[in-house]
């Protein structure tokens, strides 16, 4: 497969509608991906769960088409590649599943990736609209394309800095995380922490990190102040691109570069006096190569500090309770009754 020299990705930042308005998002999705693709955009990323549904009724006939099957039509329709999601029901009453899919230029659906680091069950609730269950799925996916190797998490799991190794090791040169973003209720202010953190996991796996979350429309929202993330392109040397408003960042990623930075290390070259017209670089070129598994043996024993994501088993949906107690050295039982119990949040 002959490798292309760059590749331009449109990550879409849009103005999302929640819960039983979700449905308003499927339209407004066809729109970004024809803007995008009149744009040039190779790759197109929508946000963690969109168009949905996810944060609604699954069954929700307001919908105006399946999201899924119009997303795989515009793919073949401008010969792109798109990256979407949604929350599906699961085998297990009472629980989801929440779904990264990636569709190609041929209108198939290449990959349905399932979060495999959930987040906790308050959170979940919080976000999907009272969904407090997502199971964690099993497979770890990156999918080979004409742009290159591209690696699939959701949101947080880009938090966890094993998981996307694991992607480069299996040869990802672009990760997408896409977030949520419904954070605007809350004292949560993390915009520095999230491009911090993509540039991070950028340069020590030498691959581009995108990333976007939905900016919703709702009363007291206010995005400028409690932006997750935005829309970001991280590279290894640097931010490649950024956008704090509604729209489509269009960003071309240097593949030729990226080969450079992974096919050395420091040598006799790079460590000279440079010559005239040598690009500097802006992080540790090899740095994939910079590891030693015989370290690492201890992270996959068990710790006081893991989640027992398993807690569902034997269709024992509460079993999270006891998880969460011990978490908080059983400092929870005065933040329930402090909120009357689970998922019950203050709202403005």
């Amino acid at each position: 497969m002959v490798q292309p020299a760059s590749v331009r990705v449109g990550i879409v930042l849009p103005h999302s509608y929640y819960g039983e308005a979700e449905w308003q998002n499927a339209e407004r999705a066809i729109e970004y991906a024809d803007e995008a693709a009149r744009k040039g955009a190779q790759l197109v990323l929508y946000p963690e769960g969109y168009p949905g549904p996810m944060t609604g009724p699954l069954d929700n006939p307001k919908f105006p088409f399946d999201p899924v099957e119009e997303l795989k039509k515009k793919a073949k329709q401008h010969a792109l590649y798109i990256i979407a999601g949604n929350v599906v029901t699961s085998d297990v009453p009472g629980a989801h599943l929440l779904t990264l899919r990636m569709f190609g230029p041929d209108g198939r659906e290449l990959a349905c990736y399932l979060r495999q680091q959930p987040d906790t069950p308050p959170l979940n609730a919080y976000l999907y609209g009272g969904k407090a269950h997502l199971l964690p799925g099993k497979k770890r996916i990156v999918v080979d394309t004409e742009l290159g190797k591209v690696g699939l998490l959701i949101c947080s799991e880009l938090w966890c800095p094993e998981l996307p190794r694991m992607l480069m090791l299996r040869g990802a040169e672009i990760i997408v995380s896409p977030v949520h973003g419904r954070h605007s209720q809350t004292g949560l202010a993390i915009q520095d922490t999230w491009y911090c953190l993509a540039r991070a996991r950028a340069a020590e796996n030498l691959c581009y990190v995108l990333s976007t979350q939905n900016l919703y429309v709702a009363e007291h929202f206010d995005y400028r102040t409690q932006m997750s993330a935005g829309a970001i392109a991280a590279g290894p040397e640097r931010m490649e691109g950024k956008l704090t408003e509604p729209g489509v960042l269009i960003t071309d990623l240097d593949m030729e570069r990226l080969r450079y930075l992974r096919t050395r290390n420091f040598d006799e070259e790079n460590m000279s006096v440079p010559e005239p017209g040598f690009r500097p670089i802006g992080c540790r070129p090899g740095q994939i190569y910079e590891r030693d598994p015989s370290l690492y043996q201890e992270l996959c024993e068990p710790s006081p500090y893991s989640m027992d994501y398993e807690y569902w088993r034997n269709g024992n949906l509460d079993g999270w309770l006891e998880e969460y107690d011990r978490i908080y050295e059983g400092d929870y039982t005065r933040i329930l009754e402090k909120y009357g119990g689970p998922f019950r949040f203050r709202e403005r």
